[in-house]
């Protein structure tokens, strides 16, 4: 009895580790449903944010205050800033946004950042706000660096305004001389 017990058991063991290791390997037909099978995950993610995904997220309207913004405070090995960093990084709702423009250094110590989001109606002071805890963070991470002073000082005097739907965060880059007051009440028409 313990005899049959042990070799049914060792059987079931070998039938299962041969089902596991079969189940970890690949093959190009593998690879091929996997590359299929991603892609609808990104439509997904897509379809469920009102922000596309991969796809240039400006409009006309927001093109010269980030202009405006880019022109005060010129970043240096710029990063796009895309949907993914809009809704997790700066913990935007996407139904809050309708659009966006923005670029951030991608230089180590250098926290400079020009965004331009245009709102859903009624959303611009939660956006503002939204904003502001993202710079409450950055303040709070730089702080962590000596070597990062700059930067954060930076972050500490960041403008963020908004008027209408439009919602403006300018952080100076580490070789900013301009007055970002300025150049965000002008970039916002006041």
């Amino acid at each position: 009895m313990k005899l049959r017990a042990k070799i049914i058991l060792t059987a079931a063991s070998l039938a299962l580790s041969c089902a596991l290791l079969a189940g970890c390997g690949s093959s190009s037909g593998s690879i091929a449903s996997s590359a299929a099978s991603s892609e609808p995950a990104s439509t997904v993610l897509s379809q469920a944010s009102s922000i596309p995904l991969g796809e240039d997220n400006s409009t006309d309207a927001l093109n010269a205050p980030f202009e405006t913004l880019l022109d005060a405070n010129p970043i240096s090995n710029q990063f796009e800033i895309a949907a993914m960093n809009i809704e997790y990084d700066f913990n935007l709702p996407a139904e809050d946004v309708v659009s966006y423009k923005g670029v951030k250094s991608n230089d180590n110590g250098d926290a400079g950042m020009v965004l331009v989001v245009e709102a859903a109606d009624g959303k611009a002071e939660e956006v503002a706000n939204q904003l502001t805890a993202y710079q409450q963070d950055q303040v709070a991470f730089y702080g962590n660096y000596a070597e990062f002073a700059q930067a954060q000082e930076n972050v500490e005097n960041a403008v963020i305004a908004f008027k209408d739907n439009t919602v403006v965060m300018v952080i100076a880059s580490n070789e900013c001389t301009a007055d970002l007051d300025s150049a965000v009440d002008s970039a916002l028409g006041e």
